[in-house]
């Protein structure tokens, strides 16, 4: 067992915790818009929109080797959002055009949205490259289940920057108060995490890159072209009220998580031999609501992933859990400051920690100890100042049963109407010298980015 044991840190080679960050997202960013409202062709003006912005920014972050070192990089490019507002039928692209310098860019980094509307009387369907947002939270949620994350680059403090816009079709109705929203995803967009184990950004420990060349006939990189099938297709509804001072939603889902699992088998000495990638298929039933009350909201989800092992029998698949979130949000009397706290997590049924090879007990060593269980605490806090002009933020949060962390302050400046300034740091680490908290494997990738952005 002694020689089995290390083994169990290989399952979580590609990206490990999504439970990690499950909900850590654009705690102060707009949602893109409210899927309820439905417009009329009369409300609407017509003809085409151009708009976007060309930013420049330099990041220095730690050296790797060096940490009293810091390493430069020049960043920036080009967006466009371009739009066409016809009587029944609206057009949008939203194109990403930013030079990279280490790798090539795919349709994810390039097409951020894509897509077209048709309106009917109370309603509206949407097609093509979409980003959306489901849940309660504020900006921070555990039962957004539409768009998988992006965590080449590490996390920022705006969910929407990390979604990938996917392939969707949706379907809104609206009567009086209710509105009832239907998906369909025709594939699945799995999380996208760095490949290269040796990458700054790569989610696998220390520990687990030194047992991943021990395999003798690893899997090949993951294609995504493999899950562009119909047997891949997710589809799910949510139905959105108001009821007295509140706001609620129930959720339905038939998906899968787009974190992979592993599939290992072993050679008769113990030694590792093959991983294959695996994906869960689950279905969630969840509810949301939300209670403004003067300068306070509260904020609650919840809800259930039924797994297809349905008994927790299969080590290669993850297991059902339960997930659940409250936040408060408070708006300070007599400023512009606002305060938001936010407590989530999951809980794992049938939760095996004496299986080492099991992907659940080997994402529970990096996201909670190796508990069935996990809990964060997220925190933010939004200042304007100067009219304004000025915005000062800071978002954080805090793994209980890891004890990592993470800080991401930022302050932004609206020189002129077109013209903005931001800098922004990002600090990681863990309060836990022998844990295997992903925010431990990201401690050396404190940074700090400087740039300036032209609106137009």
């Amino acid at each position: 067992m002694k020689r089995i044991l290390p083994l169990c840190l290989i399952i979580l080679m590609i990206g490990t915790t999504a439970f990690a960050f499950e909900g850590f997202s654009d705690i102060f960013g707009p949602v893109e818009e409210n899927t309820a409202s439905v417009g009329t062709a009369a409300e609407k003006p017509g003809g085409l929109d151009l708009g976007g912005s060309l930013s420049f920014s330099i990041m220095g972050i730690r050296n790797r080797t060096d940490q009293t070192e810091i390493d430069t990089s020049v960043n920036g490019g080009l967006t466009l959002d371009l739009s066409w507002n016809g009587s029944i039928v609206d057009a949008k692209a939203n194109l990403a055009l930013e030079p990279k310098i280490d790798n090539v860019p795919t349709w994810i980094d390039i097409f951020t949205g894509l897509s077209i509307t048709t309106y009917f009387p109370g309603g509206r369907l949407e097609a093509g490259l979409l980003k959306k947002e489901w849940g309660s939270g504020d900006g921070v949620h555990v039962v957004d289940v539409l768009n998988a994350p992006d965590y080449r680059k590490g996390i920022v403090d705006d969910t929407m920057a990390m979604k990938i816009a996917e392939p969707m079709i949706i379907s809104t109705a609206t009567w009086g108060d209710t509105s009832l929203e239907i998906v369909f995803k025709p594939m699945l967009v799995p999380m996208v995490a760095a490949q290269d184990p040796g990458d700054r950004w790569s989610m696998t420990s220390p520990t687990q890159q030194a047992y991943l060349a021990s395999a003798s006939d690893p899997a090949p990189p993951l294609d995504p072209s493999d899950l562009a099938t119909l047997s891949h297709s997710q589809y799910g509804g949510r139905l959105t009220s108001i009821l007295g001072p509140a706001d609620v939603g129930l959720i339905y889902w038939k998906g899968f998580y787009t974190q992979p699992s592993m599939r290992i088998s072993l050679n008769p000495d113990y030694s590792l031999k093959t991983i294959d990638y695996a994906f869960t298929s689950a279905h969630l039933f969840a509810g949301e609501a939300t209670l403004v009350a003067g300068p306070i909201t509260l904020m609650m989800e919840g809800g259930f992933w039924l797994s297809e092992d349905t008994d927790g029998s299969d080590p290669a698949v993850a297991n059902s859990k339960w997930v659940y979130l409250g936040g408060i949000g408070f708006m300070v009397p007599k400023t512009s400051a606002y305060v938001s706290l936010t407590w989530h997590g999951h809980y794992i049924t049938d939760f095996n920690g004496a299986n080492p090879l099991d992907t659940d007990t080997a994402t529970a060593i990096q996201s909670s100890n190796g508990e069935p269980y996990m809990n964060t605490i997220i925190a933010a806090v939004e200042l304007p100042l100067a009219r304004e002009k000025v915005k000062v933020r800071l978002a954080g949060t805090y793994q209980v049963e890891s004890m990592g962390y993470a800080l991401l302050p930022s302050v932004s400046w609206n020189i002129a109407d077109d013209l903005l300034f931001k800098a922004a740091a990002r600090v990681f680490g863990s309060h836990s010298s022998g844990s295997e908290s992903l925010f431990r494997t990201w401690d050396s990738n404190d940074s700090l980015t400087m740039g300036i952005s032209y609106l137009f």
